[in-house]
């Protein structure tokens, strides 16, 4: 009789549906009341619901503590929350959150023990044990200020998801990101490069669309256009090489500010306003402010260069690839995670809970450091990410140093290195190890090892 082989079925893993619940009520109770109540977000985003929904102005810089200053789309999400009896709005903002974590968390895992070449992926324990230390540290971020950028990492992760397959919807997901933030419109320079132009009509199409649905939906009472005051309010003080500097919204050297601008702010020019989580003493140089506009611009430059570099070196990379669809699942997140980079670096305001991206450049640097060969380069960036990133916390150095280490800017160097980081594990991508032979028995040819029946 011929030998019949049986595939093992994993049991299904009910057991983690009461171990999530208990997480959600917990994270809930513990983020909700725990968390320093100048630092939610949450009610900014709640109050912009409810006055969108009843077509009153949102953007009320000066008068309003903490103003609402993204784009119009952004307030939507938040529209039923204002429905929501108060205490039980920030258990169901985290609950969101959590649930939106776990869906990036499958997709990461799902990429991480993907086959590559015939060769089996590496421990999933070592895949998530890297992508944790270089790449969690900020996601709490999310859920003690109470932020919305999961929403805006969420989408990226669904571009990423699109990318990799090499699907044009990546361009509606990066507009979903960019109607509630406008920095996700970096993704047309990966289109561009890439020569994806349905991608790029998609995002131009869809942001448009998304930025213009509250005219529709939820019209101004005095008739003007939402995008037109966000317009005004928010966009017309920014400078292009400048930093977030506006009366009741940002100070330009607030270490809060850890965008590329910011950071050179700090360092670059004497503090003029004083205010909170402002160091006076941060700066290294006293230029004029057009001479750091045009350090500024250079350094920004700078980071386009190394972003354009990488894709083009993707391109390259999957088309001369044996196989470039799985290639192109290998370099596609690197991709992505160049643009997220950027995102944060040239963006005028970046906080913390914005560097909750860093997931993505990790796990893809944890990928390449147990795929690809050893690279020593590669190896000296991912130790300076550590040093300069999860090793500084205020929980291991200590708050004062730690904030001395904000005013200087540590969390945008980290982003620089995690940036070159991932560029240079695109350009080494074409140099995984081979997949291991299979065992062959001495005395034996690789022919006579094939199984046959009993």
């Amino acid at each position: 009789m011929p030998r019949v082989i049986t595939a093992r079925v994993r049991p299904p893993r009910i057991w983690m549906l009461p171990l999530l619940l208990a997480v959600m009520v917990v994270g809930s109770w513990w983020f909700s009341y725990r968390a320093r109540n100048d630092d939610r977000e949450l009610p900014v985003y709640v109050t912009g619901g409810e006055r969108l929904a009843a077509g009153a102005e949102i953007y009320r810089r000066g008068a309003d503590a903490k103003p609402f200053t993204y784009p119009p789309f952004a307030a939507v999400p938040f529209v039923p929350f204002a429905k929501l009896p108060a205490t039980w709005q920030a258990p169901a903002w985290f609950c969101v959150n959590f649930t939106i974590l776990l869906l990036i968390v499958r997709w990461l895992h799902a990429f991480g023990r993907r086959q590559v070449a015939g060769a089996s992926p590496p421990r999933l324990v070592w895949f998530w044990t890297l992508t944790l230390v270089l790449g969690v540290h900020h996601v709490f971020s999310v859920f003690t200020n109470q932020s919305h950028d999961l929403l805006i990492l969420g989408a990226i992760v669904l571009v990423a998801a699109a990318w990799c397959r090499g699907r044009a919807t990546a361009g509606v997901w990066a507009a979903l990101g960019a109607a509630m933030k406008a920095t996700p419109l970096l993704f047309l320079v990966l289109f561009a490069l890439r020569t994806r132009w349905l991608a790029a009509a998609l995002l131009l199409l869809a942001t448009v669309s998304l930025t213009l649905l509250p005219d529709w939906w939820f019209p101004r009472a005095d008739g003007r256009w939402w995008v037109e005051a966000w317009y005004d309010v928010n966009l017309r003080v920014l400078q292009v090489g400048g930093t977030a500097s506006a009366d009741g919204a940002w100070n330009a050297h607030s270490w809060l500010n850890q965008s590329l601008s910011g950071t050179l702010t700090r360092l670059l020019t004497a503090a003029k306003i004083p205010g909170a989580f402002v160091d006076e003493h941060a700066a290294l140089l006293h230029l004029s402010d057009g001479a750091c506009k045009v350090v500024t611009m250079l350094a920004q430059s700078a980071v386009l260069a190394a972003i354009a570099l990488g894709l083009r070196r993707a391109a390259r990379v999957v088309r001369t690839a044996a196989d470039p669809p799985a290639m192109q699942r290998t370099v596609g997140l690197g991709e992505v995670a160049l643009i997220a980079c950027g995102m944060v670096l040239l963006s005028p305001q970046s906080s913390k809970s914005h560097f909750s991206v860093w997931l993505l450049p990790a796990a893809f640097l944890a990928d390449r450091l147990l795929r690809g060969r050893r690279d020593v380069w590669l190896w000296v960036l991912v130790v300076g990410v550590l040093l300069l990133g999860p090793l500084a916390g205020k929980d291991l150095v200590g708050r004062s140093v730690a904030n001395q280490l904000n005013a200087w800017g540590n969390v945008t160097w980290c982003t620089v290195l995690l940036l070159a980081a991932t560029a240079r594990g695109i350009w080494t991508a074409d140099r995984d190890r081979a997949p291991a032979a299979p065992q062959v028995a001495p005395g034996t040819t690789r022919s006579s090892t094939k199984t046959s029946p009993a």
